[in-house]
């Protein structure tokens, strides 16, 4: 029995480093993509423009984006709402396995030239894998 919980506890550590190292991609990503840390994003923007950066420059799961940039889910919920209703952020058609979650999740994106991945499922693919 306690080399299953040891196993399991391993397992999960795994996955806790997986997802970190994730998150810190999608936040070099941002960083590099503005020219500006998070923490100058953060004091410069709100929290909704700060949404809307991050999906622009990160095709990701609401929930990985929300993990990057320390935003609470509830608030990205009404921020994407918000930009879903303006046309500027759209999500996939399909689903795939959050990093975050593991779960099943849509991406989204505020970046146009991401539309039209996002409507292709056969695009997809190259997130999931």
């Amino acid at each position: 029995m306690e080399m299953m919980i040891n196993g399991l506890n391993s397992l999960e550590s795994e996955q806790f480093k997986d997802r970190q190292l994730f998150i810190s991609f999608l936040r070099k990503r941002i960083e590099s993509g503005t020219g500006s840390s998070i923490e100058s994003l953060r004091e410069e923007n709100s929290e909704e423009r700060l949404f809307y950066l991050g999906a622009y420059y990160v095709t990701t799961t609401k929930k990985a984006l929300c993990e990057a940039l320390d935003i609470p889910i509830e608030a990205a919920c009404r921020y994407k709402r918000a930009r879903e209703k303006d046309g500027v952020l759209k999500q996939s058609e399909e689903d795939v396995i959050c990093p975050v979650t593991r779960h099943p999740a849509r991406l989204i994106s505020t970046n146009p030239k991401e539309f039209k991945k996002l409507h292709n499922s056969n695009q997809l693919k190259i997130f999931t894998t």
